[in-house]
C-alpha cells in the first residue's frame, strides 16, 4: 500500500493506492491536520509514504516520521529521471512539483500521440509553464504569479487600487477574456486574466504541433480559454507515483 502526499503552497492532496494508480480513486484535500486523521484510519504499518512538498514543514516532518510507516520516501528533482531531461544546472533548485507534473505529463503525451512535444501549465498559487520535446528534453520554462497572488498583489500594493464588493458577472470564461472591465474589481481580474492566458498563448505560438496539459487549482478555469489541450489536476501524483521505485 502507498500513501501519495502533495503538498503544495496552499493545500495538501493525497491519495492511497493499493495495486495501481487509477484516475477513479479518491483523491483527498485538506490541511495537516486532515492529513494527520486520515492517518489515523489507515494500517501505517503495510503502507510506503511517497511525499512531493514544495513546503515541507517541521509539523509535517513530526508527523510522518512518528506515525509509524513502513518506509517514507522523499521525491527530489533530478537531472534526469523517466524519460524526463532536466533543463538545469542545479536540478536540486527545480520545485519537485515541477518536475514531477513533467514527468507524468511526458508519460502520457507519449502514449496518446506522436506530438512534437508537451506543453504543461501548472495553474495554482503560482503559474508555471514548462516545455518539452518528445524526446524527454526539458527546454525550459516560466515561473509567474498566479491568478489569486497577482490580484492580492494588485490589492495589498498599489494605493489606489482598493477592493470593493463589485460584482463579477458570470459569463464563460471565452466572454471575461475579450471584455473590458467596468470597475476596480474586474479591472483587475480581467487585467489578470488576460495576462495569463496572453503568456500561455505565447508559448503555444512558439511551440506549434506540442500538446498541452493543464493541472493545479485554476488549471481547468484557464483551460476554458483555449480550444484544445487537456485537463489533469492530478499531475503531480501520477509523476510520483511513476517515480516511486
Amino acid at each position: 500500500m502507498h500513501l501519495l502526499i502533495d503538498v503544495g503552497n496552499s493545500r495538501v492532496k493525497w491519495l492511497l493506492v493499493d495495486n495501481e494508480f487509477d484516475d477513479s480513486l479518491e483523491i483527498h484535500y485538506g490541511n495537516i491536520s486532515d492529513l494527520e486523521n486520515f492517518i489515523k484510519e489507515i494500517d501505517v504499518s503495510k503502507t510506503e509514504v511517497l511525499l512531493a512538498a514544495v513546503n515541507q514543514t517541521q509539523e509535517l516532518s513530526t508527523l510522518l516520521n512518528n506515525s509509524g510507516f513502513r518506509k517514507v520516501t522523499i521525491a527530489r528533482s533530478q537531472l534526469e529521471q523517466a524519460g524526463v531531461i532536466n533543463s538545469y544546472d542545479q536540478a536540486e533548485r527545480m520545485g519537485i512539483d515541477r518536475w514531477l507534473a513533467m514527468i507524468a505529463a511526458h508519460t502520457s503525451s507519449l502514449q496518446r500521440n506522436e506530438k512534437q512535444g508537451v506543453i504543461v501549465v501548472d495553474a495554482g498559487s503560482a503559474l508555471t509553464i514548462d516545455v518539452l520535446k518528445s524526446d524527454g528534453v526539458h527546454l525550459g520554462g516560466y515561473i509567474v504569479p498566479g491568478l489569486l497572488m497577482a490580484q492580492s498583489a494588485l490589492f495589498a500594493n498599489t494605493e489606489r487600487v482598493v477592493r470593493y464588493d463589485e460584482a463579477i458577472d458570470s459569463g464563460s470564461q471565452l466572454g471575461k477574456y475579450n471584455k473590458l472591465g467596468n470597475n476596480t474589481l474586474q479591472c483587475v481580474e480581467y487585467g489578470v486574466i488576460n495576462q495569463l492566458v496572453a503568456l500561455v498563448q505565447s508559448v503555444i505560438d512558439q511551440h506549434s504541433g506540442y500538446e498541452i496539459i493543464f493541472t493545479g487549482g485554476d488549471g481547468e478555469m484557464l483551460a476554458g480559454f483555449f480550444t484544445t489541450g487537456i485537463v489533469d489536476k492530478n499531475l503531480v501524483l501520477k509523476g510520483l507515483w511513476q517515480v516511486r521505485i
